[in-house]
């Protein structure tokens, strides 16, 4: 088959790390508390450009990057309490360029609240980290995030398994992430519960793949997508490679092509946008022998469609 040249590209995972997540996380260092300026120690230990104080500025910044490398669109990713606000000036500003998701912690007080505040803000989707904030995705806590995206439309994204995130670990500070909390069973629960809520899973599973397929045979709201290095391979020999993840998740009975959407995981500055990722992903899907119209529908169609 003909590799497919300047495919159109709809990312469906960047992190927009505005000034609000290094400010967010360099309040939590041990290691910071108590100097003067420790947003700027932060960015100098993590050794990235520093975010501009203005959102649009840094989606400025992402649009040009996105020009420079021909992608079309991308969900940004709202990763620290408040950032919703961040996203939404971000989406204002380029509204045909990208589309908003925020975190939210299910247990805090005022989570009707930020989520209203989500939807003010223009975002579309709602991310869930439940190894981060300690619940499992059926326990009561979460419903209401459930009827708030029922009601305002929204699009659910939960992190299953291993948990890391580098700038803490940088940055000192402390906390154990439990894994136990990503639970597939639980989730497979839930997506059958909500068959009308569209629920997106990262990283093809993120070391749950085989699991997560066979337990939702016949669910069809469940979407991966195919970001990052997919580092959890090493731990799982029925997958020595990303070839072999693409076709078990390709292949796998009621799931397929239509529910694949690219990702890369991209964050920071100066590293930009992840090309290696992309560039390995289409690799692997040409070697599958995928169509030009199966690699449209992964790398732009699907999300656009699901949106």
């Amino acid at each position: 088959m003909e590799a497919m040249s300047n495919p159109l590209i709809f990312d469906a995972h960047v992190h927009f790390f505005s000034r609000e997540v290094i400010g967010f996380y360099a309040r939590q260092s041990p290691e910071l508390k108590g100097l003067p300026d420790p947003e700027a120690v932060a960015v100098e230990r993590l050794g990235i450009e520093p975010p501009p104080a203005e959102p649009e500025a840094l989606a400025r910044r992402w649009a040009e990057e996105l020009d420079r490398f021909g992608v079309q669109k991308a969900v940004l990713f709202g990763s620290a309490p408040h950032e919703q606000h961040s996203i939404g000036k971000a989406v204002r500003a380029y509204p045909d360029r990208f589309v908003g998701f925020q975190m939210v912690n299910p247990s805090v007080p005022n989570l009707q609240e930020v989520l209203e505040e989500m939807v003010t803000c223009g975002l579309k989707g709602v991310l869930l980290f439940p190894a981060m904030h300690s619940y499992y995705v059926d326990d009561q806590v979460c419903r209401p995030v459930y009827e708030a995206a029922r009601k305002y439309r929204l699009i659910v994204f939960i992190h299953l398994g291993q948990l890391k995130i580098a700038i803490r670990d940088k940055l000192g500070i402390s906390g154990r992430m439990e894994e136990r909390y990503g639970d597939p069973r639980r989730l497979v629960k839930i997506l059958r519960e909500n068959e009308d809520l569209a629920f997106i899973v990262p990283h093809f599973g993120n070391g749950h793949l085989t699991s997560l397929l066979a337990l939702a045979q016949g669910v069809r709201n469940l979407y991966l997508d195919t970001s990052s290095s997919n580092s959890w391979m090493q731990a799982t020999p029925e997958y020595p490679n990303l070839e072999s993840v693409f076709h078990t998740a390709l292949d796998a009975p009621s799931f397929g092509l239509t529910r694949i959407l690219f990702g890369t995981d991209s964050t920071v500055f100066p590293r930009g946008w992840r090309r290696d990722v992309f560039d390995s992903q289409l690799e692997v899907m040409n070697r599958l022998g995928l169509s030009r119209h199966e690699v449209h529908a992964i790398l732009y169609g699907n999300l656009a469609r699901l949106l």
